[in-house]
């Protein structure tokens, strides 16, 4: 089973005992790493207790399949429940997972942590449609979720920040939860506590100097930076990829995707009527934290105006293989003009900002 957010808490504090397999997914390495630990806490008060702790890799898994279900069903030589771990699974493990989830009441708590896992993986599916496991996604700490975690952090450090240097880190953070955490971490050390053991409002400035640019910015929030005309935002995301050595031609196929694929729903549009009924019918599924981006976009761009778009993006890959021209230099200026451009509409009047969660 797939836990929905609302109850990931829940699981953390209490694992149902039902589910013997949990696997720990997602972007957010950090997150992963955290709740890991929170699971296993539970089972063991020392996690490195060499009795009933145990750990796997994908390489011993796949040389024995059936190691993972044998550790399973191992008891403890000393008694108690054990803990059975398999660092960075993979879809090459699925098959000894299909076998793990067959063996009846197995004595361990496995936990599956992995890296960022699509919806076609094979391991998630597995584990999203198995009634004795638990599925939990960790993603990017962002909009609502950021800020109630910014809260939570501040709180615990006793830091208080003005406005804008709290508006700053919501800015900067959310791509790790463990760097969130190490950066504030950072401004409670930056600050000698008052007698009463609360610490002096922190200035943007202030704030600025201390905190490094951890972002979660990929190609999904280049895409829609550029479609929302959300030129600050954009800068950023391409001075990050560019700067990690992403390349060019790469960002601007991306824009080119995101392009057409607002051209096929402005056609779904036109024939649904309805902006809501075309994006929930998408395929693939648009994700849940982007619909609301994609609902402005589609105001902003009518097919007549992506189409055109999306040509002038299409130029512009070829002119990065073949023109001799410094492929960054063409990429960021087709990425600035479809920003300047819905900008433009936006400033017209003829499209209104996305609703932000």
């Amino acid at each position: 089973m797939k836990l929905p957010a609302g109850r990931i808490e829940g699981f953390l504090r209490r694992p149902d005992p039902a589910a013997s397999t949990v696997l720990v997914y997602g972007p957010n390495e950090g997150l992963v790493r955290e709740r890991v630990g929170r699971l296993i806490r539970t089972v063991l008060d020392d996690p490195g207790d060499p009795f009933r702790a145990s750990e796997l890799t994908v390489d011993a898994v796949r040389a024995d399949p059936a190691r993972l279900a044998d550790e399973a069903r191992s008891l403890s030589l000393i008694g108690g429940r054990r803990v059975v771990r398999l660092r960075q699974a993979t879809d090459q493990v699925t098959a000894a997972c299909r076998t793990l989830l067959a063996v009846p009441d197995p004595d361990a708590l496995v936990i599956l942590d992995a890296g960022e896992l699509g919806p076609g993986s094979s391991l998630r599916r597995l584990i999203e449609g198995a009634p004795n496991a638990a599925a939990l996604p960790c993603y990017h700490d962002e909009g609502r979720d950021l800020s109630a975690l910014l809260e939570r952090l501040l709180t615990e450090r006793r830091l208080q920040l003005e406005p804008d240097a709290k508006a700053y880190l919501l800015d900067h953070l959310g791509a790790d939860r463990a760097i969130t955490q190490s950066e504030l971490d950072k401004l409670a050390l930056y600050l000698d506590p008052t007698a009463d053991g609360r610490r002096p409002d922190l200035r943007l400035d202030e704030v600025a100097a201390l905190i490094g640019d951890s972002a979660a910015l990929g190609l999904d929030d280049l895409v829609h930076a550029a479609a929302l005309g959300e030129g600050a935002q954009l800068e950023r995301c391409l001075d990050r990829l560019l700067g990690e050595g992403e390349a060019p031609v790469r960002l601007v196929r991306a824009l080119a995707n995101h392009m057409s694929r607002l051209y096929v729903l402005a056609g779904a549009v036109a024939a649904e009527g309805s902006v809501e009924r075309a994006i929930e019918r998408a395929r693939p599924p648009i994700h849940f934290r982007r619909r609301a981006d994609v609902k402005a976009e589609l105001r902003l761009w009518p097919a007549p105006a992506a189409a055109a778009a999306l040509g002038r993006l299409l130029s512009a890959e070829i002119a990065c293989k073949t023109t001799g021209w410094p492929a960054p230099v063409v990429c960021r200026r087709a990425a600035l003009a479809l920003s300047e451009q819905a900008a433009a509409v936006r400033r017209a009047g003829r499209a209104p900002a996305p609703e932000r969660s």
